[in-house]
Order: structure tokens, then C-alpha cells, then sequence
């Protein structure tokens, strides 16, 4: 959705499904927001934190609002623009990837980052229900927008993400650049999948339920036979020491498409015709 066809009301919609959601009727109190529900919502996003990115020339724009839930009291709701440039939808961030332990806290962590996801789809699920705007949004947009299709490279990419929206927008933009695409829910499976003679690149979120995409990658460049093929990972936090030397390359959402494009095509040179 444009942003200028966003209101103040739609905004306090969003935020109001998330407290139900996500507290479970035990909500803290609602954050203030200047204006009237009709006003645009330009008129609210100062009291939201601009998080907006700049990549090369382009600003991708990004604000959140730290709402939490009776578990956790970093997550996020997220007003954002993402791979198509002026379209905004509403996620939630659960902001706990930047964590990196050992021995029983990981394993405590682990739980409360399943937790976290849990929330999230379920935010995120009645926000489509009530018609605001969400990565399923921005998949149909795709979708109907004409767009001009190039010739098929002859190179694969393996898309793991287990926002299915999201994987699909992934794979119809691809497409359209000329590449075949594979797509995969889950960390877990990329491990099981992935296959050199099959996949030129994995493009990987790390924010997934059973095998995050950095855990993933580090199975995969553990194998012989599984190391040499490039890994791209998206992620919406900040990046660790650790996770810096896990993969090929990292795009840290939100991102347009043409940045996208512009780093598998760093990764991946036009392949020497036979």
C-alpha cells in the first residue's frame, strides 16, 4: 500500500491487533499517537522510530514501534517499504536474532524465539484477516504488476524463507530476472536439499522457526560437498561477529529488489557459454 493512502486509523488498527494478538487480552497501555484516525498517517510517524536504511543511493524506509509480548519485551511492529519501492506493509519483527549462546541458555532461548515466531504468524495473520496491508499484499502486487520477463540464464536459485508470501514475491521476481527458482520453508530443509548440481545460489532468510538461516549455513559450509555454493542471507537484525563469518553475503531488510538483484549478480558472474 502506497503511504500516502495509509491513515492514522489504520495505524492504530495495526497496533491494536498486535496488543490482542499478541498479549492475550493482558495488554500494557496503548502507545499515544497524534491525530485523528482520518488524518494520513504521515501526521503518527513521529512517534514511531525511524529504523529507514540507506543502500547506495536509495533510502529504504522502516519504522517500528517496541510493543513486546508477556514473554519478551523487545519485539516489534514494523511499518516498512520492502523489495518494491513506495509499497508499505505491516510485520512484525521478533528482534531476538542477534542472540548468540551456548550450553542450556541456548536452549531456553531456543524455546523463546519459537515462542516469538508463534506470535508473530499470529499477529501477522489477523492483520490480513482485517484487511491491513502485509507481505501477502505485496505478493498480489507482484503478481498484477506487468513486468518485462528476461531469457533464462540457465542458473538456479534455491529461495528458503518460511513466510510463504514473502518466498513467493522472492521467486516471481527472480523469475522475471531469468532465473529458475527452488523454493524451501525451512532451514532444515535447505540442509537436506541443497545441491551444487542443482543450485547456484541459496538465497536464505535467517528468521525461521526450526533451523534459522545462519544455523543452516553453517551446516552447509561444514560438508564438502555442500561449501562452495554461494550463500545470501537476509536478516532483520544486527549481525554478530559469528554470524559475519557464516555466508557469502547479507542483505539486511528491509531491501529493495534492484539491491537484491544487484548482489546475486555480484555472487553469481554470467556463466562462459559451452
Amino acid at each position: 500500500m502506497r503511504l500516502e493512502a495509509m491513515t492514522v486509523g489504520l495505524l492504530r488498527q495495526a497496533i491494536g491487533i498486535y496488543r490482542r494478538e499478541a498479549w492475550n487480552g493482558d495488554t500494557p497501555e496503548a502507545p499515544e499517537l497524534p491525530g485523528r484516525d482520518e488524518e494520513p498517517v504521515d501526521v503518527a510517524l513521529g512517534a514511531l522510530v525511524d529504523e529507514s536504511r540507506r543502500a547506495g543511493d536509495a533510502v529504504v524506509h522502516c519504522y517500528t514501534l517496541r510493543l513486546g509480548n508477556p514473554r519478551y519485551p523487545f519485539m516489534k511492529l514494523v511499518l516498512q517499504e520492502h523489495l518494491v519501492q513506495d509499497e508499505y506493509f505491516f510485520e512484525v519483527d521478533t528482534h531476538d536474532q542477534m542472540f548468540e549462546l551456548e550450553g542450556e541458555e541456548r536452549t531456553e532461548f531456543e524455546s523463546l524465539k519459537r515462542y516469538n515466531l508463534e506470535v508473530k504468524s499470529r499477529v501477522e495473520w489477523a492483520w490480513g484477516e482485517a484487511h491491513l496491508p502485509t507481505s501477502g499484499h505485496l505478493k498480489g502486487l507482484v503478481e498484477t504488476r506487468p513486468t518485462r520477463r528476461n531469457e533464462p540464464n540457465g542458473q538456479t536459485i534455491l529461495v528458503v524463507d518460511d513466510d510463504e508470501c514473502i518466498a513467493k514475491t522472492l521467486s516471481m521476481l527472480l523469475e522475471a530476472r531469468g532465473y529458475a527458482v527452488t523454493t524451501l520453508m525451512d532451514g532444515r530443509d535447505a540442509v537436506e536439499v541443497a545441491d551444487p548440481r542443482l543450485h547456484d545460489l541459496i538465497l536464505m532468510d535467517n528468521e525461521m522457526k526450526h533451523l534459522n538461516g545462519f544455523e543452516a549455513c553453517r551446516v552447509l559450509k561444514s560438508r564438502p560437498e555442500t561449501r562452495d555454493i554461494p550463500v545470501l542471507i537476509a536478516t532483520a537484525g544486527a549481525l554478530t561477529l559469528q554470524q559475519l563469518d557464516a555466508a557469502d553475503g547479507f542483505l539486511v531488510k528491509p531491501f529493495r529488489m534492484e539491491l537484491l538483484f544487484s548482489m546475486i549478480e555480484h555472487m553469481l558472474p554470467p556463466r562462459t557459454p559451452s
